[in-house]
């Protein structure tokens, strides 16, 4: 008997129902996150540095936002939201940086069953590998 499954993914969880011979599974997997937006989107070379509001989906508590590459400090707001704080020396020159967040991967796989619990089922692992987010551009003007 051939068994088939649909997955549901819902900000940070995983629901697995198997169809045809009834398994569930549900746990927490950190999926990729997703930039839409960020603001402001530029400021003047040598102006303080701003308070960059990050939108987007998918954000975990533990998501940092990376500013050319390099972690700043980031306050989570909602998986949909992040504040960061971007220093003075971060614009101090003209020129364009790459802000992307970063969501660590959890410790364990997710399992879930392919069959029922017998010697014949078997289980597939969900990767949960957190990652880094598309780029979006930060203009800082001469």
């Amino acid at each position: 008997m051939e068994l088939s499954c649909t997955t549901i993914l819902r900000p940070s969880r995983i629901l697995a129902i198997a169809l045809t011979l009834g398994c569930i599974s549900c746990g927490d997997c950190i999926r990729r996150p997703a930039l839409s937006a960020i603001s402001p989107t530029s400021v003047l070379a040598g102006s303080s540095g701003p308070q960059l509001k990050i939108n987007g989906d998918d954000f975990q508590r533990n998501s940092k936002v990376e500013w050319n590459g390099s972690v700043r400090p980031t306050t989570f707001v909602s998986s949909h939201q992040l504040i960061a704080t971007i220093s003075t020396s971060d614009v101090a020159m003209p020129g364009l940086a790459q802000v992307s967040v970063f969501s660590p991967p959890q410790a364990q796989p997710i399992t879930f069953m392919t069959g029922p619990p017998s010697p014949g089922g078997g289980s597939v692992n969900v990767d949960c590998a957190g990652g880094t987010s598309n780029s979006l551009n930060f203009t800082i003007s001469p």
